[in-house]
C-alpha cells in the first residue's frame, strides 16, 4: 500500500458522504413486520459474506451476496435494499478491529451506495417494488442490476487502484475480469428470488441458495487454480536453483526489475503478470544443459557457448505446454536476441522481437552487470547504468531502458543484491 492522496481522499469522502446520504434519505418507514424481513434478508447476507473469496491483489473480497441483496432492493426498494447491504455484509474482521474504522465506514457507504443507485435506476424505470411484471420491468431490472453492480464494482477498483499505486484498467483485469460475468449469472437468480417471495416466503429465497453456493464454488477453484498456477512456476524455478545454486536470486530479481519496467510503461497489469512468471522461468532451459558447462568454472570454447545458446529454446519448450503462460514462451524464446539483430536464436531485430522478451533482455542484462560471477566483479549501479545508456538501441530496446533507468532513479526497486554466479559466460 502507498500513502493515500488527495485525490484518494476526496474520492473517499464522496463515497462514504453519497453512501450514508441516501441510506437516510431513502430510510423505509419501519414497522415490526418489515423489520423480521429485513432481518432475515441481512442474516442470509452475513452467510454468503462469512464466504467471501480473497482477491489475489489488493487486499479485497468478493462473494456472491450481490443476489440476496439486490432482490431486496426488488421485494422492498431502494432504501431497504441500501441497509440489507450496509448492514447484513458486516464480517467478523471488521468487528474484531482487524479492518481500520475508515476500511469499515468505506465498505458499508460504497455497498449502501450502490444498492440504493441500483434501486433508484429500478424505480426510475417504472419498475414496482415488490410486484415484478414480466415483460414490462425487463429494462428497468437490467439497468437496476447493471447500475449496483457497475457502482459496487467501480467504487471498489478505484480504491485499490489508488492504495496500490495501479491503474483502474489494470486493477479489474487482476482482481474482476472474470468475476465481473457472473453478475449477469446472478441477476436472473435475484429477479426469480423476487418474484416468487411474495407468494412463497423465506422459502423461496433458501431454494436458490444452492445454485448461489455453486457459483461461489466455481469462483473458488478458479482462484485455486490461480495459487497451483503460481507454486508450479515457483517449483520450476526451484528445480533450476537445485540444478545451479549458483544463480540463486537472479531470477527472482529479473521478475522484479521486469515487473517494474513494465510498469513503469504502463503496461495492462495482466501483461505485468506476466512478466513477473516469465522473469522467474526466463532460464528454465538450463536445466536441459550439461552440467559439466553450466557449473563451468573457467569461459566458455566456442563449441560450449554454442551449446550454452540453446536454453532459451529449450526454456520455451518447457514451458510451451503451460497453457497459462500463453505468449510468455516466446519470451523466454528471444531474450537473448539483440535490438541491432545480433542475438540468437534467430537474430530478430528492433520491433521483431516481442516487448516482453525486450524488457526480459534488460532485466537479465542489468542483473547480471550488478552480479558478482567467479571471474568478474560486479559493477556499480552507476557503471551499470553507463552500460545500458551505451548499449540502447543496439543490444537494447532503448525504451525498455529509459523504463529502467527511471526506475533506478525514483529508487521503486530494492537496491540490488550482490549474488554469486556461475563462471563462464552468461548468454
Amino acid at each position: 500500500m502507498r500513502k493515500p492522496s488527495v485525490v484518494f481522499y476526496g474520492f473517499y469522502v464522496a463515497v462514504v458522504a453519497g453512501g450514508l446520504g441516501l441510506l437516510v434519505w431513502l430510510m423505509p418507514r419501519m414497522t415490526w413486520r418489515l423489520a423480521g424481513e429485513l432481518a432475515f434478508f441481512m442474516a442470509l447476507t452475513l452467510v454468503t459474506e462469512a464466504l467471501a473469496i480473497k482477491l489475489p491483489r489488493g487486499g479485497g473480497t468478493v462473494s456472491v451476496s450481490f443476489v440476496v441483496i439486490y432482490s431486496a432492493l426488488l421485494i422492498f426498494g431502494p432504501g431497504a435494499g441500501g441497509l440489507v447491504a450496509a448492514l447484513g455484509t458486516v464480517r467478523r474482521k471488521e468487528l474484531t478491529g482487524k479492518v481500520t474504522l475508515r476500511g469499515v465506514l468505506f465498505n458499508r457507504a460504497q455497498l449502501a451506495l450502490a444498492a440504493s443507485l441500483g434501486g433508484l435506476a429500478y424505480v426510475a424505470l417504472r419498475g414496482s417494488p415488490g410486484a415484478i411484471r414480466l415483460p414490462q420491468d425487463v429494462g428497468a431490472l437490467l439497468v437496476g442490476g447493471l447500475t449496483y453492480a457497475t457502482v459496487n464494482i467501480s467504487t471498489t477498483v478505484f480504491c485499490i487502484s489508488f492504495l496500490q499505486g495501479l491503474s483502474p484498467w489494470s486493477t479489474w483485469v487482476v482482481n474482476f475480469r472474470w468475476f465481473t460475468p457472473t453478475y449477469l449469472i446472478f441477476m436472473p437468480i435475484g429477479i426469480l428470488i423476487a418474484m416468487l417471495y411474495p407468494v412463497a416466503g423465506w422459502m423461496s429465497v433458501l431454494l436458490f441458495l444452492f445454485p448461489l453456493l455453486v457459483a461461489r464454488y466455481t469462483f473458488r477453484r478458479y482462484m485455486d487454480m490461480r495459487e497451483v498456477y503460481r507454486s508450479t512456476i515457483r517449483a520450476l524455478a526451484a528445480a533450476l536453483d537445485a540444478k545451479d545454486p549458483h544463480t540463486l536470486g537472479h531470477a527472482e530479481r529479473v521478475a522484479k526489475y521486469a515487473v517494474a519496467i513494465g510498469r513503469r510503461l504502463n503496461l495492462p497489469e495482466d501483461r505485468i503478470e506476466l512478466l513477473e512468471f516469465v522473469g522467474i522461468l526466463h532460464d528454465i532451459g538450463k536445466i536441459g544443459i550439461r552440467d559439466s558447462i553450466l557449473n563451468k568454472r573457467d569461459i566458455f570454447t566456442c563449441e560450449e557457448y554454442e551449446e550454452m545458446k540453446k536454453h532459451p529454446v529449450i526454456g520455451a519448450e518447457i514451458i510451451a505446454g503451460i497453457q497459462l503462460l500463453g505468449e510468455g514462451a516466446s519470451w523466454v524464446r528471444y531474450h537473448h536476441e539483440r535490438y541491432d539483430g545480433t542475438g540468437f536464436p534467430e537474430g530478430l531485430k528492433a520491433n521483431q522481437i516481442p516487448l516482453g522478451a525486450r524488457i526480459m533482455a534488460v532485466a537479465d542484462a542489468f542483473d547480471a552487470m550488478t552480479s558478482e560471477r567467479p571471474y568478474k566483479k560486479a559493477l556499480t549501479l552507476e557503471e551499470a547504468r553507463r552500460e545500458l545508456v551505451a548499449c540502447s538501441g543496439r543490444q537494447f530496446d532503448s525504451q525498455a531502458v529509459r523504463a529502467l533507468l527511471d526506475v533506478l532513479r525514483d529508487q521503486t526497486v530494492v537496491s540490488v543484491a550482490v549474488s554469486p554466479s556461475p563462471a563462464g559466460t552468461d548468454p
